[in-house]
């Protein structure tokens, strides 16, 4: 394929280098001369390792081109690729004048060349409303509709400097957010012989997957920073102790833990995390991530509690109590405080699950047992999900059932907060998921 790159900085530079040695077509695209003076003349604009061999060998093979004129590009190109600087402005958003501006330079090309086909891959690193903006400016200047020959797609790069080169070649993952008919076709003619995962979805979501990977990394950073502080105060060896978490790739070095849904609870998470901060109290050991994780759960609490209470309602449902589905442990279940505010504003609070109905609270000759575990919440237990469900204005899912379970439940309206993510329950109309 031809391909216009849009912006020869660090990613445009090594998206140039390697597409020619994918045996494309590459015109590199800049306002700054000398960048354009050395992709011209065979050398990379930027330091990379590897980066100044694949320039000089696209060079000399007639595969990279260099210009200041977006329009001679995109006339002589089937895509775009955009890679245009995303700074942060002073307040910390991101400043997005020199995407508009190709894109805007991009499109007025597209209209004067004529051409009734083109597509716009953006590897700017940008948030969902900066390329909603840019897919209306696209279609404003160039002419054409999505319906019918133009197409963007948000494609994030996951290029490391010093490795970029490795990483554009084996690749984690490969993500296209598409919006154009166009697309498709050309997404999959972009890469061949790499053989990586790859994702078609929508533009806003392909947009926050480079955040959410970026954010993680700097949790992760964090993380390790601070279980190095908190060692170092107890005096253990950090980098022992994080070689055993490291090792353990079933929870720790996994997707475990990472979907959004509920917050935590049970009898390790919150006690463990509260014994650390303790410790890190006692020695002054400022672990501002790890508090602030046990902040923001308890916030994710309230925010729910403000979900449920705000259509006021007579009756709430809640589908689950214990803190894990499969066992009847209570100890900080996140429902279990739900349902004691609830109760505490005189809302009436009805709740189902299923291990806490076999604690009956009887002994062998029906007589009750003092010692009833759950003898204050016996007045909230029903063994009848299909009333409960029937007669809450909220539905509270805590814990996923069986499809089976909740196939034979009728909906009657009211709102249905899932927590957990349950397809059987996006039948209703008033589904609601915890975050969506």
């Amino acid at each position: 394929m031809d391909i216009a790159v849009v912006g020869l900085g660090y990613v445009g530079s090594v998206s140039s280098g390697c597409l020619a040695k994918l045996g494309h077509r590459v015109i590199g695209v800049d306002v700054d001369e000398t960048k354009i003076g050395k992709m011209a003349n065979g050398q990379a604009p930027i330091v990379e390792p590897g980066l100044d061999e694949l320039v000089a060998v696209g060079h000399v093979e007639g595969r990279i081109k260099a210009t200041h004129d977006i329009d001679y590009a995109v006339a002589h190109s089937d895509i775009a690729f955009l890679a245009v600087g995303t700074p942060s402005r002073e307040d910390g958003g991101i400043d997005d004048a020199y995407l508009v501006q190709a894109v805007t330079a991009i499109g007025d090309a597209i209209r004067k060349s004529g051409k009734k086909r083109y597509v716009v891959m953006s590897r700017s690193t940008s948030l969902p409303p900066v390329h909603r903006n840019l897919m209306e400016i696209l279609e404003r200047a160039s002419g054409l509709s999505y319906d019918d020959g133009l197409g963007y797609v948000c494609h994030p790069e996951f290029l490391r400097e010093g490795t970029a080169i490795y990483d554009f070649d084996e690749p984690p993952k490969i993500v296209f957010g598409v919006h154009g008919e166009a697309c498709r076709s050309y997404c999959e003619k972009l890469y061949p012989g790499i053989e990586a995962p790859t994702f078609f979805t929508e533009v806003d979501t392909a947009a926050m997957v480079k955040y959410a990977d970026n954010c993680f990394h700097a949790v992760k950073v964090t993380f390790g920073n601070e279980m190095g502080m908190i060692c170092r105060s107890l005096g253990v060896d950090s980098h022992k102790v994080m070689d055993l978490f490291c090792a353990d790739e079933k929870l720790n070095i996994s997707a475990k833990y990472l979907r959004p849904g509920t917050p935590f609870g049970g009898s390790c998470l919150p006690k463990d995390l509260r014994g650390i901060l303790h410790a890190a109290g006692e020695s002054e050991t400022p672990l501002k991530m790890l508090d602030g994780a046990y902040q923001s759960n308890k916030e994710q609490i309230d925010a729910l509690m403000e979900r449920v209470t705000e259509s006021t309602p007579d009756v709430v449902g809640i589908v689950g109590l214990s803190f894990k589905v499969g066992t009847p442990d209570l100890r900080e279940s996140p429902t279990l405080e739900l349902l004691n505010r609830l109760t505490d504003q005189g809302i009436k609070v009805i709740a189902y699950d299923e291990e806490l109905a076999k604690l009956d609270g009887d002994d062998e000759e029906g007589q009750v047992v003092e010692a009833d575990p759950i003898a204050d919440l016996r007045e909230h237990l029903t063994d009848d999900l299909g009333a409960m469900v029937h007669d809450a204005n909220v539905l509270v899912v805590y814990h996923n059932l069986a499809k089976k379970t909740w196939d034979q439940v009728e909906y009657n309206g009211g709102r249905i907060i899932d927590m957990t993510n349950i397809k059987p329950l996006r039948r209703s109309d008033h589904y609601e998921g915890l975050y969506w």
